[in-house]
C-alpha cells in the first residue's frame, strides 16, 4: 500500500508538472503562431497595387498641361519578333509581386537544369523523351554529356504541372548542378525557344506582335508630326529594362521639358502599366534628373478607351464576319478580355478602369447584331484566363471556353469570339489562350504549327463541333487598325493641343 502510494504521488507529481511542460509548450505555441501570423501579417499588408509611389494615384490627380519641349515615350508589353531570353526573364520575374512573404523568397530559386524534350517539349504527364534541351538551347551539359544520357542514367526526375497553374507543363529537372537563372525563368525561356521561335509553333519562328505595334505607333506619330511638327519620341517594349533605360535617357537628352508615357493599351492595369511600364518609365527619368539636376515633368497618357473610335477596328471586324452568315441563322457573340484572378487583387485598377471600355463596346455589338435577320442572338463577355478551375471553382467569371461550350450545348450555328484587348497577335493569343478557351475541343492540337506569315490580314481559326461553327475572329491588324491608330492620335493630341 505504501508503495502504491508512493507511486500514486510520484504519477500525480508527474502528470501535473508534465500538464505545466505541455501548458509552457502550448503558450509557447500559442505565441510562435501568433507571432508568426503577426509577422506574415505585416509583411503582406500592403498589396502590391497599393505600395508607394502609388502611380495609379498620380493618373487620376495629374496635371495634363504640357511645359516646355515635349517628348513621348511609349512603351509598353511588346513580345519580340525574334526570341530575346531577357525579355522572357523579365516575364516570369512579374509574377513575384503577387507572391506573399516568406514564400516569394524561394521564388528565385535555381533547383536545376530543367529540360524540355525538342519534340514533346508541352506535356501534362511524365514519358519518356528522346532529346533533351536546356533553357540555353544545348542537348548537352557543361561536361560534354548529353542530358538523355544522363536522364537515362536516372540522374534527373519529372516536376508535374503545377495545381495552381491551369493547363501549364511539366518537365524534367537535373538536380547535380544548378542552370544559373531561376527556374521560374529557366521554365518560361525554354518554352520560348521551343515553342514560339523554333518555327515549331508558329512557320518561320518570329511573332508579329513587335511588328503590329510599330505600325501602330509610327502612323500615329506620323500624323502627330503632320500637325505639331517633328516632336522626339521613342519605341520600346517595357520588358528590356536596359534597353527602354537607354532610350528614355536618349529622349530625355534631347532637352525636353515634359515627357508623355504613352502605351497604346485600350485599358490600364496596374500588372502592365501602373506597377510596369509607367513605374519603370519613372525610375530611368528619376536616375536622369538627379544626374543632371533637372525636373521632368511627367504625364500618363489617358487610356485608348477614353476615345469611343477605338472600338470600331473590332466591329467592323465583326461586321465584316456576321455579313457572310445566312439569314436567320443563331449566332452567339463571345467577347472576351485577357482575364485576372479578380478576388485575390480587388485594388487591381483594371476592375475600375475597364468598364468604360468593356460596357460600351457589349452594347456596340449587341446593337451590330440587331442590324442581321437572325433567329437568335446571345451577346456575353467572357475572360480568357484565370477563369479556370482552381481559381474560379464556383463558375464566378466566365470563361470563353466555358462560353463556347454552352454555345455547342445551346445548338447554335455560330459563335464567334471577338478578343478586344489585344491590337496583335501574341504568344497569349495564339499559343496560351488558344490552349484554354479550346480546351476539350477534339481537333485542336497544341502541337499544331500556326501557319500566319501575312501579318497585314487577321489571323482567324475556326472549328466545327456538333454543328456549331465557334470562330475565333483575330485582331485589328492591317486595314482594321486604322481606328486604333485615330484612337492613339487623339488620345496624344488631346494633351498636345492645349
Amino acid at each position: 500500500m505504501v508503495v502504491n502510494y508512493h507511486l500514486r504521488v510520484n504519477y500525480i507529481y508527474y502528470y501535473q508538472a508534465m500538464k505545466k511542460v505541455m501548458k509552457s509548450i502550448f503558450a509557447l505555441l500559442v505565441l510562435v503562431i501568433a507571432g508568426s501570423a503577426s509577422v506574415f501579417w505585416y509583411m503582406n499588408r500592403i498589396p502590391p497595387q497599393l505600395k508607394e509611389p502609388n502611380y495609379y494615384t498620380y493618373y487620376k490627380n495629374q496635371n495634363m498641361k504640357i511645359e516646355g519641349r515635349v517628348g513621348i515615350f511609349i512603351s509598353h508589353l511588346i513580345m519580340p519578333e525574334d526570341m530575346a531570353p531577357n525579355d522572357f526573364h523579365n516575364l516570369a520575374m512579374k509574377t513575384k509581386q503577387y507572391i506573399p512573404w516568406p514564400f516569394k523568397l524561394l521564388f528565385d530559386d535555381d533547383n536545376g537544369v530543367l529540360l524540355l524534350d525538342e519534340e514533346k517539349f508541352y506535356e501534362f504527364e511524365e514519358f519518356v523523351p528522346t532529346k533533351l534541351i536546356d533553357a540555353r538551347g544545348n542537348d548537352k551539359d557543361i561536361d560534354g554529356i548529353p542530358y538523355i544520357v544522363k536522364y537515362e542514367k536516372g540522374l534527373m526526375s519529372w516536376v508535374p504541372p503545377s495545381e495552381s497553374l491551369h493547363l501549364t507543363h511539366g518537365y524534367f529537372l537535373l538536380h547535380e548542378r544548378n542552370m544559373g537563372m531561376p527556374t521560374v525563368s529557366s521554365k518560361l525561356i525554354n518554352k520560348a525557344n521551343l515553342y514560339y521561335y523554333s518555327g515549331k509553333g508558329i512557320t518561320g519562328g518570329k511573332i508579329p506582335h513587335a511588328s503590329g505595334n510599330y505600325e501602330i505607333a509610327s502612323k500615329t506619330i506620323e500624323k502627330i508630326h503632320q500637325k505639331y511638327g517633328p516632336i522626339p519620341w521613342r519605341w520600346v517594349t517595357a520588358e528590356d529594362f536596359g534597353l527602354a533605360r537607354a532610350k528614355m535617357r536618349s529622349l530625355l537628352d534631347e532637352g525636353v521639358d515634359t515627357i508623355i508615357l504613352a502605351p497604346p493599351r485600350p485599358t490600364y492595369s496596374h500588372h502592365e502599366e501602373f506597377n510596369g511600364s509607367f513605374k519603370h518609365s519613372f525610375e530611368y527619368i528619376h536616375e536622369w534628373e538627379e544626374e543632371n539636376n533637372k525636373d521632368i515633368k511627367v504625364i500618363l497618357l489617358p487610356q485608348l478607351s477614353e476615345y469611343p473610335v477605338i472600338r470600331q477596328a473590332y466591329l467592323q471586324m465583326l461586321k465584316d464576319r456576321l455579313d457572310n452568315f445566312p439569314e436567320n441563322s443563331s449566332v452567339k457573340l463571345v467577347v472576351s478580355v485577357h482575364g485576372m484572378a479578380w478576388d485575390l487583387v480587388p485594388n487591381e485598377a483594371w476592375i475600375e478602369l475597364s468598364p468604360m471600355y468593356t460596357e460600351p463596346m457589349m452594347e456596340d455589338v449587341t446593337e451590330l447584331a440587331k442590324n442581321y435577320n437572325f433567329s437568335r442572338v446571345e451577346v456575353v463577355q467572357s475572360q480568357d484566363h484565370f477563369a479556370d478551375p482552381y481559381y474560379n471553382p464556383d463558375g464566378k467569371y466566365l470563361s470563353t471556353n466555358r462560353a463556347f461550350l454552352e454555345g455547342i450545348e445551346d445548338d447554335f450555328d455560330y459563335v464567334v469570339n471577338l478578343p478586344i484587348e489585344f491590337f496583335v497577335e501574341n504568344t497569349d493569343t495564339m499559343f496560351s489562350h488558344a490552349m484554354f478557351n479550346f480546351e476539350g475541343f477534339e481537333d485542336f492540337d497544341r502541337y499544331e504549327t500556326i501557319n500566319y506569315t501575312d501579318w497585314s490580314i487577321p489571323y482567324t481559326k475556326e472549328f466545327l463541333v456538333d454543328g456549331t461553327h465557334v470562330i475565333y475572329n483575330g485582331l485589328p491588324v492591317g486595314k482594321y487598325n486604322q481606328p486604333i491608330i485615330e484612337a492613339f492620335y487623339q488620345a496624344l493630341d488631346s494633351l498636345l493641343s492645349q
